[in-house]
């Protein structure tokens, strides 16, 4: 292979006519693809960036409903707490009454009950009156008799 100057010169010339055709007609289209390239690639970048920060608000947001859903739940069980409080109070309270109701009715029946007690021994006094009374007198002893040593007796 031979090594000739005007080859090389002409092909250098072809290269550089070449080349400023190409630039002529493509420049503008290369230039405009990669600027169109550009501007996408940096879309991309500034939609992922709002995505970000969407992202970040709703996850501000979800954090503040819950802090708000614990403390309607502390809420809640403070409240629960109170009312379950009041009923054991109410309870108790009627359970106070109630008993206080059963002490006094059974104070009543004792009462009742002791005063049947002595008019019971009330008339066994009596009739062991009169009948000691009848002996000792060996005689009939009429009932105002009866009533006049009871009293008598009581007094």
């Amino acid at each position: 292979m031979e090594f000739h100057l005007e080859d090389v010169i002409i092909s250098l010339i072809n290269i550089v006519v070449l080349f400023f055709l190409l630039r002529l007609i493509l420049w503008k289209h290369v230039i405009r693809f990669l600027a169109e390239r550009a501007k996408h690639v940096q879309d991309i970048i500034d939609d992922a960036e709002q995505q970000r920060i969407d992202a970040e608000a709703l996850r501000d947001e979800y954090l503040d409903k819950i802090d708000k859903i614990d403390d309607y739940k502390k809420q809640m069980i403070l409240e629960g707490r109170q009312k379950a409080s009041k009923e054991s109070e109410l309870i108790m309270n009627e359970a106070r009454e109630k008993a206080n109701q059963l002490l006094n009715e059974a104070e009543n029946r004792i009462e009742e009950e002791k005063e049947l007690a002595l008019e019971e021994i009330q008339v066994d006094v009596t009739q062991l009156a009169t009948e000691m009374a009848a002996r000792i007198l060996k005689r009939e002893v009429s009932p105002q008799d009866n009533i006049n040593i009871v009293e008598d007796f009581f007094n």
